[in-house]
């Protein structure tokens, strides 16, 4: 309150060209209301974090426009789905783009385990293997191997390490199209089941596929027993119940009951 009456004393008392000159060093009053943060300031805007993450896996021009607005993105991370969180470095180390990885690590980037794979760093990678338990079952994000972050770099000492200690893996994704159809279609829930997941093949990996309307696909991994996990989530496990052209979709859903969507 006194702070107020104290402003208001002096735009009362001020000449003219005070006021005036106040006004223009701080922009005035409708450039400050132009200027106002947007409210998640000064956390990253969602929508940037997925961009810069995305651009990472292959587009290094506009990865350098984004750090010169911004160095800090250098360590942003997005959620692709169910909890598959992948940061801009782990975008470009399974993608091997080791020129996207250095450009990052210099604006503070933290390479992982996986962006050794990738750079040959076979040292490092020993140690971890070597002392880190359960290492060997670790996964980069998608569910990509700590081997196929390797190859994508032609990371040969890597590679034959790994191969050397049978953590040469199979795609865990690959099924018969034959197998899959039985799941595809659109699936409805929601209030007056309007959202939908439509339940695909894609092609390029041979896997079943996942997608919510507006949002990212995901590969499916097949457990068994109708049973699947999201790509880079393997502690979801979605399944179906599946009786000739009815089916009936569960996905769980974290501090929430079960997701129930009935195939239309």
């Amino acid at each position: 309150m006194t702070h107020a009456l104290n402003r208001r004393r002096f735009l009362a008392a001020a000449p003219a060209s005070c006021i005036a000159a106040s006004a223009l060093a701080s922009g005035g009053a409708e450039q400050d209301n132009a200027s106002t943060p947007a409210d998640d300031f000064p956390t990253t805007p969602a929508d940037r974090a997925r961009e810069f993450v995305g651009a990472c896996h292959v587009r290094i021009d506009r990865v350098r426009e984004m750090l010169a607005e911004d160095a800090g993105l250098a360590k942003a991370s997005w959620d692709w789905g169910f909890g598959d969180w992948e940061n801009a470095i782990g975008a470009c180390s399974h993608t091997g783009r080791k020129d996207i990885i250095e450009l990052l690590i210099a604006h503070g980037a933290r390479p992982t385990l996986f962006t050794l794979a990738t750079l040959d760093e076979i040292d490092a990678v020993r140690a971890v293997v070597q002392n880190v338990p359960d290492a060997d079952a670790f996964e980069g994000p998608h569910s990509i191997s700590l081997y196929d972050h390797a190859r994508a770099g032609d990371a040969e000492r890597v590679m034959e390490y790994l191969e050397s200690k049978g953590l040469k893996r199979d795609d865990p994704f690959e099924m018969d199209r034959a197998d899959a159809e039985q799941y595809f279609g659109q699936y409805a829930w929601g209030p007056g089941e309007t959202e939908r997941f439509e339940v695909d093949w894609f092609e390029r990996r041979s896997a079943l596929s996942l997608a919510r309307a507006g949002q990212t696909t995901r590969n499916l991994i097949p457990l068994g027993g109708h049973r699947f996990s999201p790509a880079g989530a393997r502690h979801i496990v979605i399944r179906f119940d599946v009786s000739g052209p009815s089916a009936r979709l569960f996905v769980p859903r974290p501090a929430a009951p079960e997701l129930v969507a009935t195939r239309t």
